[in-house]
């Protein structure tokens, strides 16, 4: 890979359609067992949701996948995020970042790469910042 600089773009990662049992697996392996995201009973009667929600933190999770993809195993040191929506199930997510800047570092480059990620219409799920060690 040659050294990331200001503007350019990482390769965007889309999650593809997040089906109920891709869900019902993060559940399980985040501890977050809030019925909102299993359960489309519970999330029309008690939430008033039109039906499940997606964690908010696999929005954040997709991010890591995006900048370990582009960075590589260990590269990702920050990871801040802001969630913007809610991510309706059988949906999908696209994940994208732009290198904001660029910092020497030892054995290569600090990068700051501005996130984003959407769901199929357009609406902003999350956005965020990270710094990685690209070397």
């Amino acid at each position: 890979m040659n050294p990331p600089t200001p503007g350019s773009t990482l390769p965007p990662l889309d999650s593809g359609i997040i089906t109920r049992h891709r869900v019902a697996l993060y559940m399980h392996g985040s501890g977050d067992t809030n019925p909102i995201h299993v359960d489309s009973d519970f999330a029309r009667e008690k939430a008033g949701l039109p039906d499940c929600i997606v964690h908010g933190m696999y929005s954040m999770g997709m991010f890591g996948r995006l900048l370990a993809a582009w960075g590589g195993p260990g590269s990702v040191q920050t990871i801040e995020t802001r969630f913007a929506a809610m991510l309706p199930v059988k949906e999908r997510l696209l994940c994208e970042g732009v290198v904001e800047s660029v910092d020497p570092a030892e054995g290569g480059v600090i990068a700051t790469v501005a996130l984003k990620a959407t769901r199929s219409d357009g609406t902003l799920i999350a956005s965020g910042s990270a710094r990685v060690h690209v070397r």
